[in-house]
């Protein structure tokens, strides 16, 4: 069991990747014309307001995790001086993404709530926003969605690069996606869980507590999900049963997580409230055509809890090599 890396990391973890996964469904929306079908988006409301201070506060307890980076914080701009590190692509992707996801937000708001826009106007010790009052608007606010979206695929796979960067020292983590493709499996798989978070925390619980269920704005919502779990499914099959082809300590990580000391988390709070639960209220929502308000949240909420728990669960159940 590998116990240097926890709770905080597996949060930060997650919260970045959510984030990144929200923003590119708002971006979505925004190219795609969804975002101005209907009066009030709340998918690209949250998708472009939340992720800026989601990525922040998985920042700040990065820093707490990082012990010497909390006690002498100038060491912390070191880290964007080696460009050979992993963690220095990641600190540079941070630095980038938190700033123009932040604006892409401020820009959101000022679309979605024109009283803001003329708020600004009557503050006198606003009277530096002044160029926002003709800013072509919804043209800058695609440039911003444009670079965000780039940014945010960075973020959302940079976390399983850093794990797989540390392949030799615990095999589990530089699983190939197959034996015979030279391809890691956690880039990959980190970067559709992030999807799919991102997708229920703008659509199955922001605007599905907003305005009702979406099947009706977004026919294929159902199907999306389970395309998602089904493609995360595969992934992760592919993860265990690759480790365990390999043998050493990542079948060992891989027989802790499906019959061993993690064997619990692994079914219980990832299995069914992430997977077998969703697959079946969106297989029946789209059968139906619709899915009640209760089930919807509480498939999304379940998807959210189990991607917490998986890049947890990836995180203690790293075996370091055998010496």
């Amino acid at each position: 069991m590998q116990t240097a890396w926890g709770w905080l990391p597996a949060i930060y973890l997650f919260l970045g990747g959510m984030g990144a996964g929200a923003l590119l469904v708002a971006a979505a929306f925004e190219f795609y014309g969804k975002r101005y079908q209907y009066e009030f988006c709340p998918t690209a409301l949250v998708g472009a307001t939340v992720p800026g201070p989601l990525v922040i506060l998985g920042t700040i307890l990065l820093i707490f995790d990082l012990g010497a980076g909390l006690r002498e914080p100038w060491r912390i701009f070191y880290m964007f001086t080696h460009f050979s590190s992993v963690m220095t692509w990641g600190v540079w992707l941070l630095t980038l993404f938190i700033p123009v996801s932040l604006i892409y937000g401020f820009l959101e708001i000022l679309d979605a709530f024109p009283a803001a826009r003329q708020w600004l106007r009557t503050r006198r010790w606003l009277r530096w926003t002044a160029f926002l009052w003709n800013l072509p608007l919804r043209r800058t606010k695609r440039v911003f969605a444009g670079i965000g979206s780039v940014l945010a695929v960075g973020v959302a796979i940079y976390t399983g690069i850093l794990l797989s960067a540390v392949g030799p020292a615990i095999p589990f983590w530089s699983t190939r996606v197959l034996p015979f493709i030279p391809i890691p499996m956690m880039p990959v798989l980190f970067l559709v869980s992030a999807l799919s978070t991102g997708l229920v925390l703008t659509v199955d619980l922001a605007a599905t507590l907003a305005i009702g269920p979406m099947e009706q704005r977004v026919k294929s919502l159902p199907w999306i999900h389970m395309a998602f779990i089904g493609v995360k499914t595969l992934l992760l099959g592919m993860l265990l049963i690759t480790a365990l082809v390999n043998g050493g300590s990542a079948a060992q990580s891989a027989r802790e997580i499906i019959a061993g000391t993690h064997a619990v988390v692994f079914w219980v709070l990832i299995v069914l409230p992430g997977f077998i639960f969703p697959f079946v209220v969106h297989a029946y929502a789209a059968g139906l055509g619709r899915h009640s308000l209760v089930f919807g949240v509480g498939s999304g909420v379940g998807i959210v809890v189990a991607g917490l728990f998986l890049r947890y669960l990836i995180l203690v159940s790293g075996i370091p090599a055998a010496l």
